[in-house]
């Protein structure tokens, strides 16, 4: 019989330390909900959103995502790619944050430990968010993937790409500190067409281009602190024409939300912004999926959720 319930495990999630921790949360697990549960690992890039199909097409009903934001964004991928075929309106995820970046959860607050998410597991009372579509070319053909808390290109795509290769294991926040300081002195701004509900076009030049569903990104960093999970819009956060000394010197107040006053910087809300611009590498909530975007959009009520 397939289980209810089952875990994806990203062993090599912060660092590689849930490969040596997941025994113990494992035994925690199991403590607080039984043995009926059924745990999959992953071992490379996509492996998540398979084994997240898999045990929805065998009948989950809740998913849980261990491990960081990417795992988690594999996790929806393979969740919202099973209900646009064969909906599963019982089925709802959860995440145990271990990762690297750690930012959705801090829109979102989820249980942190394995005993206050047993508790919301046995209780089931998930809310709805919303999820963002990206539509982009990849090697000339048009692709698709959904993010739930940010996606970004231009030099925040190249930043990811940089921590997606470098050791972690200085943690989240100094990891992406250093990444940001070696890539944005090289980094060449640029210049990008862009298109919000249908609106006139507008032409800028971009240091990074945001669109958030959720508030943070680079462990910790703010970008659209007014971000709401589930008011069926998109917030993005545009980075105008700016140099590696004007970006160093506001890192701070992008760190608390201070930046949208800065004049640099343009904010506004849509369901929609179709994109004209050079391949610049595309980052959906911590990973790097592609070089070329085309178009983000809103799914309202995509995703059902426990949290706290």
């Amino acid at each position: 019989m397939a289980a209810e319930i089952v875990f994806i495990v990203n062993p090599a999630s912060a660092n590689g330390r849930m490969r040596r921790r997941w025994k113990t949360y494992e035994r925690a697990f199991r403590r607080e909900l039984g043995p009926g549960f059924a745990v999959r690992t992953t071992d490379r890039a996509g492996h998540a959103t398979h084994h997240t199909r898999a045990a929805l097409g065998d009948g989950a009903t809740t998913i849980v995502s261990v491990g960081g934001d990417g795992t988690f964004n594999e996790v929806v991928n393979g969740y919202l790619g099973h209900r646009e075929t064969a909906r599963n309106a019982d089925a709802c995820l959860a995440v145990f944050s271990v990762g690297t970046g750690a930012d959705f959860v801090r829109t979102l607050p989820v249980p942190a430990t394995p005993a206050a998410l047993a508790r919301c597991i046995r209780e089931r009372q998930p809310q709805t968010i919303d999820a963002g579509l990206c539509e982009f070319l990849d090697a000339g053909t048009r692709r698709k993937r959904y993010f739930v808390n940010v996606a970004e290109f231009g030099s925040g795509g190249a930043v990811v790409d940089r921590v997606n290769r470098s050791s972690k294991i200085l943690g989240g926040r100094l990891t992406f500190v250093f990444a940001i300081l070696r890539t944005l002195p090289r980094y060449r701004n640029t210049h990008v067409v862009y298109e919000a509900d249908g609106g006139p076009s507008k032409e800028v030049v971009v240091n990074d281009f945001v669109v958030a569903n959720g508030r943070y990104f680079g462990a910790g960093l703010m970008p659209a602190p007014a971000a709401d999970l589930a008011d069926g819009l998109l917030d993005v956060v545009i980075f105008g024409d700016i140099d590696f000394k004007v970006a160093r010197r506001n890192l701070p107040a992008l760190r608390r939300g201070e930046h949208v006053s800065l004049a640099e910087v343009t904010t506004f809300r849509c369901r929609e912004v179709t994109i004209h611009a050079a391949e610049e590498m595309i980052d959906l909530d911590g990973e790097c999926i592609g070089r070329h975007p085309l178009r983000f959009s809103v799914v309202p009520n995509a995703v059902s959720i426990l949290a706290e």
